[in-house]
Parts: C-alpha cells; sequence; structure tokens
C-alpha cells in the first residue's frame, strides 16, 4: 500500500508544530518565582529617589516589623535592594531561619523560589502578601507626590520659587 504524500497543509503543520516544540521559551509558569522577583522590581524602583529611599524604609520596616536601622544594616552588609530585602526578611519569618542565612543561601546563587520551596513556604499567599505591600506602597508614593506638588504650588502662589 501506497503512502499518499503530504499536502502543503499538512505539510506546514509539521513544521509549525515542531518549531514551537522545540521553542526555547519556559513553559507557561515555569516561573514560580517570577512574582518574586517582580517585586523585589518595584520596590527598588520605588527607592530610586532620596525620598522614596526613605518611604521604603518606614513602609518596611512597618511592616515587616522590623526596625529602620536594622533594615539599613542588612543593606550596609548584604549590598542587596529593599526589594530583595523585602523577600528575605518575609521569608525569614515565615521559615524562623535567621535572615542572615536567608540572604547567604540567595547570594550563594539560589533563587528566592528555590529557598521558599526548601523551606515549605507557599509561593501563593507570599505573593499576595507582596502584590499588597506594593499597592500600598504605590498609593504612599502617590500621596506624597501629590502632597508635594501641593508644596511647590503653595509656595510659588506665595512668590517663592523652586
Amino acid at each position: 500500500m501506497r503512502e499518499k504524500p503530504l499536502g502543503r497543509r499538512d505539510a506546514l503543520w509539521l513544521l509549525f508544530s515542531g518549531l514551537l516544540g522545540a521553542s526555547p521559551l519556559p513553559a507557561w509558569g515555569a516561573e514560580p518565582a517570577a512574582p518574586l522577583d517582580d517585586h523585589a522590581k518595584a520596590i527598588n524602583r520605588a527607592a530610586a529617589t532620596p525620598e522614596g529611599s526613605q518611604r521604603v524604609v518606614e513602609h518596611l520596616s512597618k511592616e515587616l516589623n522590623v526596625p529602620a536601622a536594622t533594615l539599613r544594616a542588612q543593606r550596609e552588609q548584604s549590598k542587596l535592594g529593599w526589594g530583595e530585602l523585602s523577600i528575605a526578611n518575609r521569608l525569614s519569618q515565615k521559615t524562623g531561619v535567621p535572615v542572615d542565612q536567608i540572604i547567604a543561601e540567595h547570594k550563594s546563587g539560589k533563587g528566592w523560589g528555590v529557598i521558599a520551596k526548601e523551606r515549605n513556604v507557599k509561593l501563593g499567599p507570599m505573593v499576595s502578601e507582596l502584590k499588597k505591600s506594593d499597592q500600598a506602597l504605590e498609593a504612599k508614593a502617590k500621596k506624597g507626590d501629590k502632597g508635594n506638588k501641593a508644596t511647590a504650588a503653595d509656595k510659588a502662589d506665595k512668590g517663592f520659587s523652586m
């Protein structure tokens, strides 16, 4: 029995399905720690200015119940950004593992998701907490920006220049 040659449509389907199957892109949801990295980036962006940095430290201090001076010392010692310190402190609080050990594991090359998984921390609830934290910080930033604009406008009305 002779096989029928492939039609153009069938050949294209095989070609594209083969290309998609060999895609170098990761599978959907392959990196569960991506939201943790997104949080770190968002916090670090928010701290890009001196005012933003002060706002971030105050926010994290209140949220994590860690003195601002302790957070500053951790940052100076670890050379991590504020976002990474936020994650490290949360993982420490959830696991009981000292924050210095969490930071050391991360600096040795372990991703936040791996550290969380090894310590049996469920990422879903933690990601939800981080998103709420990001939203609260963003709201504080907007409120602070409005206050700064109002102050500048008040000074301009009074004849001062900025």
